[in-house]
């Protein structure tokens, strides 16, 4: 192929990151990218999934897996020919790593059309089982939908980023959930700055439906002093997303974290599209039947019996499968500018912002992308009675209130407090990397 076919095909091609996607979620939302890709876009048009993995025996098998996924969903040759599985590896607990990716990622693409930030950690040690029990026997639905008892150690941290003796601590789970993907967003939005096909790059986190801001200290951003440090992180991960095109957050959030020195590759392909800061969007999986807390044969199997058994008697919050589950940050990262404005509109046009997108699923297992009550937040910053119909009707948490003008001021000056501080986080650490680098 000549060096002008080569172009042309980088001009139609949509390039999509996902994090940790080695299985569960993220080999999930592989699959349904893919799939979804193939169904909604020209034939003109080719898509790279850009995937992580923590090592190289893992990225093996998992673009085995996704090509076998891709070959069953897809046995038209031409179609499969439009999908491309790029692995690269990373430790998101690890900045250096992270650091290295961006640097592979600057130089050996054109640009990046979205993020997927799905990879992280749970950090639970176990299960207060008594208090399960109890729980699920008395409240189904409430507690396998936001449970009171994961048990999780206190203070863990990262482990040393640097030789240099002076490195501050770094949580463990704060920087494999947060703070990793946080440095990864920044050091590749001059890549972001150039997608083109469905309007301005995309960071899409990956939240969780459990985080409430309740569960979130900002005097603790990284989560070192709470007994639910997996929790913290979630909303904090939901804090930054609701308030990132705030006029208050904008100092760090859009003339800071969306600016990056980092050098481009020269030699990749430019387009024509104007310079545009990339949006952040937020999502959420459900509920799905996954082993991020290993649970053996039997405990597993009374799980996800549970999760059903949630989702019959009336949760929206329950798909079960990863699959379903990857709808929303699917949808997030693949639907044109247009559509995604729209699904937004009325909450924009009622005085409020950012939603938070989860993947909802019916009884019968029909999944859609829907909004999620955020405490502090609501339904996409409007105050009162949600203005969606399907908003209104959505099964609530217990004890969950409209959302006040006096609560979204607070969530609001949280939200600038955040930005700060992971501004200053990221600066402290940018400059430690860089000596470190120097001294190597």
């Amino acid at each position: 192929m000549d060096q002008d076919q080569s172009a042309s095909e980088q001009q139609n091609m949509l390039y999509i990151l996902v994090t940790g996607a080695n299985s569960g979620l993220g080999f999930s939302i592989c699959c349904r990218l893919a799939d979804e890709f193939l169904s909604s876009h020209p034939e003109t048009e080719s898509l790279t999934i850009i995937f992580t993995t923590r090592s190289a025996r893992k990225a093996e098998d998992t673009i085995c897996g996704l090509k076998a996924h891709l070959r069953k969903t897809s046995p038209s040759a031409s179609a499969a020919a439009r999908v491309h599985f790029t692995p690269e590896s990373v430790d998101l607990g690890d900045l250096v790593s992270v650091r290295k990716l961006s640097h592979r990622l600057v130089h050996t693409l054109p640009r990046l059309d979205a993020i997927i930030m799905n990879a992280g950690v749970g950090g639970w040690s176990g299960i207060h089982w008594p208090k399960a029990i109890w729980g699920v026997c008395t409240d189904l639905i409430e507690q396998v939908t936001w449970p009171n008892y994961k048990l999780a150690p206190t203070g863990v941290l990262t482990a040393k980023q640097t030789k240099i003796e002076e490195e501050p601590a770094l949580g463990s789970v704060f920087c494999a959930n947060v703070f990793g993907h946080y440095m990864l967003a920044h050091n590749v939005t001059p890549l972001l700055k150039r997608a083109h096909i469905n309007g301005p790059g995309r960071v899409v986190w990956v939240s969780s439906i459990e985080g409430t801001y309740k569960q979130f200290n900002v005097d603790d951003i990284q989560g070192l002093r709470t007994a639910a440090p997996y929790e913290s992180s979630k909303a904090l991960t939901d804090i930054l997303a609701l308030t990132s095109d705030l006029p208050s957050t904008a100092p760090w959030s859009v003339e800071s974290f969306l600016e990056s020195e980092t050098e481009l590759n020269t030699h990749a392909i430019h387009t024509d599209a104007p310079d545009s800061s990339p949006r952040t969007y937020l999502s959420h999986p459900g509920i799905c039947a996954t082993s991020i807390i290993p649970l053996i044969l039997p405990l597993a199997w009374a799980m996800v019996a549970a999760f059903w058994i949630a989702r019959i008697l009336g949760s929206p919050w329950h798909p079960l499968s990863t699959y379903l589950g990857a709808c929303a940050p699917v949808f997030l990262a693949l639907a044109t500018q247009a559509k995604l404005e729209a699904a937004e509109e009325p909450y924009h046009k009622a005085g409020g912002g950012r939603v938070k997108w989860g993947s909802s699923c019916t009884r019968t297992g029909l999944e859609s992308p829907a909004s999620t009550e955020v405490d502090g937040w609501g339904h996409g910053g409007v105050v009162g009675t949600p203005v969606v119909e399907a908003d209104r009707l959505q099964r609530r948490k217990r004890g969950a209130k409209y959302l006040t003008k006096e609560q979204k001021e607070e969530f609001e000056e949280l939200g600038r407090q955040c930005w700060k501080q992971m501004e200053d986080l990221r600066v402290q650490w940018d400059e430690i990397l860089d000596q470190a680098e120097a001294r190597s």
